[in-house]
C-alpha cells in the first residue's frame, strides 16, 4: 500500500512539474506599447517623451568652415581674441600682435552641434530646460601644436514661471546676427545669470538678470616707468625675440577678483513689424593696489556702466525674409558692452597687428585696451567705448541670400597720464553670399574689411613698448552647414 502511495504522489508530482514548464513556455500577452506621440503644443518638431508629459525637440548642425586671415568663427586676425592667427607652427614663433610668414593664413575647423529643448506645461507656465553642446575639430591649436579636438559648450539654461537660470545670451544684448563672424561693434556675450523677465502682453516685457562678469572684464592697464608692454629694443629696432612671453605686448593686468555680477536690465518690444530694446549694465571695476602687488594685497573699486540700444525691422516688402539689424551702445568701465573682441565667449585686451621683418622693422598698430588705466600717481580712471553697427540680409531668390554690414567702435583710454595709451578706431564692412540649394543646407561665402587706427603712429614708448599706428586686414572664408 506504501509503494502504491509512493508511486502515486511521485507521479502527481512529475506532472505538476511539466505542466508548470509548459506554461512557463506558453505565450504571456505583452504590454501595450507606447509609442512616439507628436507635441503640437510648442511648434514643429516637438515629440512627447514615452511615459511622460515632457515634449522634446532634438537638433543641431553638422559644419565646416575655412578660414583666411581669420579664426574661429571668422574672427579677423586683428585682435587678442584672434590669437590662434599669430601663433605660427614655424621656428622663432611669437605672439599677438606680431605677424610674420611662418603664421598661417588659411585655418579649417569642423564642427558638430546636438540641441535638445524640452518643454512641460505646470499651474505655473511652462517648464522649459535646453542645452546645446557639440564637438569640433581645428587645423591649428597654438604655435607647433597643430591640430586639436575639443569640446563646444554654448547653452545651457532652465526657463520657469518667468526665471531663468544657466547659461545663454546676455539680456544687454539682442541675440540677432546675420552674419558668419561677429562684429566687433555691439554686444553679443554669453555667460552664466539668473533673471526674471515679466510679460506685460501685447509683445511688451522687461527683465532684470544678475550676470557674471567673467566673459565681460577686460581689465585694468597698469603701467611702469618702462612701459606697458614686454619686448626690448635690439640694435635693428624693436626685438621681440628678447622676451618672456614670446614677444607678446601685453599691459600689466591690475584686475582685482570679481566680487559682485553684473546687473543688467532691459525693456523690450516684440511685434510683427520686428524687434525694439533698450538695456543697461552696471560693471564692478575692481582694481589692486598699484604699489602693492602681492598675494594678499588690497584693492578697491568702482562701477562702470553701459547703455544699449537694438532694432530688428522686417522688410517683407522688399521680399520675404529679409531683414534690418541696428545695434548701438556706449559705455564707461565696461567696454565688453560696447562689443570690441568680435567673440561671444570671452573679451580683446588689445587690438591691431604689427608685421616685422628680418631686420626688425615694424609696421602696422598695437592698442592696449581695457576698462581703466592706472596713472602716474597709483589712481586709475574709467575708459569710454561706444559703438554702432548695422546689418541688412536680402533674399534675392527663396534659396539666395546676402548680408551687407557695417560697423564703427570707438575706444578711449581712461587715463591722460599714463604710459602707453591711445585713442583708437575700428571700422568694419563686409558682406556674404549664401545659396540654400535644398530645405536646411547653406554653402555660404563671406569676405569682411576690419580697419583699426590709434591717433599717434606706431612708435617705441620707455625702453621696452610700442604704441599706436594703424593696420589693415581682409578676412573671411567658406562655409557649409546641414542644420537638422
Amino acid at each position: 500500500m506504501k509503494m502504491v502511495k509512493s508511486l502515486l504522489l511521485g507521479s502527481a508530482a512529475g506532472l505538476v512539474a511539466v505542466a508548470g514548464a509548459q506554461a512557463a513556455d506558453l505565450p504571456v500577452k505583452a504590454k501595450a506599447v507606447e509609442y512616439v506621440k507628436v507635441c503640437s503644443a510648442y511648434g514643429a518638431g516637438y515629440f512627447y517623451i514615452p511615459g511622460t508629459d515632457t515634449c522634446l525637440k532634438i537638433g543641431g548642425y553638422a559644419r565646416f568652415d575655412a578660414y583666411a586671415n581669420a579664426v574661429g568663427t571668422f574672427r579677423p586676425d586683428i585682435a587678442t581674441t584672434a590669437g590662434t592667427g599669430f601663433n605660427g607652427p614655424g621656428v622663432g614663433a611669437f605672439a599677438f600682435p606680431f605677424s610674420d610668414k611662418d603664421d598661417s593664413d588659411i585655418l579649417t575647423r569642423a564642427r558638430g552641434v546636438f540641441d535638445m529643448d524640452a518643454r512641460t506645461q505646470t499651474d505655473y507656465g511652462t517648464l522649459r530646460s535646453y542645452v546645446r553642446f557639440g564637438g569640433e575639430w581645428n587645423s591649428q591649436a597654438g604655435a607647433g601644436s597643430g591640430p586639436n579636438n575639443a569640446l563646444y559648450f554654448e547653452r545651457a539654461f532652465i526657463q520657469f514661471a518667468g526665471f531663468t537660470f544657466g547659461y545663454t545670451q546676455s539680456f544687454f544684448d539682442i541675440g540677432v546676427n546675420y552674419m558668419m563672424t561677429t562684429p566687433f561693434a555691439g554686444s553679443n556675450t554669453w555667460t552664466t545669470l539668473m533673471a526674471y523677465t515679466a510679460q506685460f502682453g501685447n509683445g511688451f516685457s522687461a527683465t532684470i538678470s544678475l550676470e557674471d562678469g567673467a566673459n565681460r572684464v577686460t581689465g585694468v592697464q597698469g603701467t611702469t616707468a618702462s612701459g606697458a608692454a614686454v619686448g626690448s629694443i635690439g640694435p635693428f629696432g624693436f626685438n621681440p625675440f628678447v622676451t618672456g612671453t614670446s614677444g607678446s605686448l601685453a599691459y600689466q593686468n591690475w584686475q582685482g577678483g570679481n566680487a559682485v555680477p553684473d546687473i543688467v536690465a532691459n525693456i523690450r518690444l516684440d511685434q510683427a513689424w520686428g524687434t525694439a530694446m533698450l538695456s543697461g549694465a552696471l560693471h564692478q571695476v575692481n582694481t589692486l593696489d598699484q604699489f602693492a602687488l602681492f598675494p594678499g594685497a588690497s584693492s578697491s573699486d568702482q562701477w562702470g556702466w553701459a547703455i544699449g540700444g537694438a532694432l530688428v525691422l522686417n522688410a517683407d516688402m522688399i521680399a520675404k525674409g529679409d531683414s534690418f539689424l541696428l545695434q548701438a551702445s556706449y559705455s564707461k568701465g565696461a567696454i565688453s558692452y560696447a562689443g570690441m573682441g568680435g567673440n561671444s565667449q570671452g573679451t580683446a585686451t588689445a587690438w591691431g597687428k604689427v608685421d616685422i621683418d628680418a631686420a626688425g622693422n615694424l609696421s602696422g598698430a598695437y592698442v592696449p585696451l581695457a576698462d581703466a588705466v592706472v596713472d602716474a600717481f597709483g589712481g586709475y580712471n574709467l575708459s569710454t567705448a561706444w559703438g554702432i553697427m548695422g546689418q541688412f540680409r536680402h533674399y534675392w531668390t527663396p534659396g539666395i541670400r546676402s548680408v551687407l554690414f557695417g560697423g564703427y567702435t570707438k575706444y578711449e583710454p581712461g587715463a591722460t597720464t599714463a604710459i602707453a595709451v591711445t585713442d583708437a578706431d575700428l571700422w568694419q564692412v563686409g558682406t556674404d553670399l549664401v545659396w540654400s540649394p535644398v530645405k536646411n543646407l547653406d554653402l555660404g561665402l563671406e569676405v569682411v574689411y576690419s580697419k583699426v587706427s590709434s591717433d599717434v603712429p606706431l612708435q617705441q614708448v620707455g625702453a621696452t613698448s610700442i604704441i599706436g599706428g594703424s593696420t589693415d586686414i581682409w578676412s573671411g572664408g567658406i562655409r557649409a552647414q546641414r542644420n537638422f
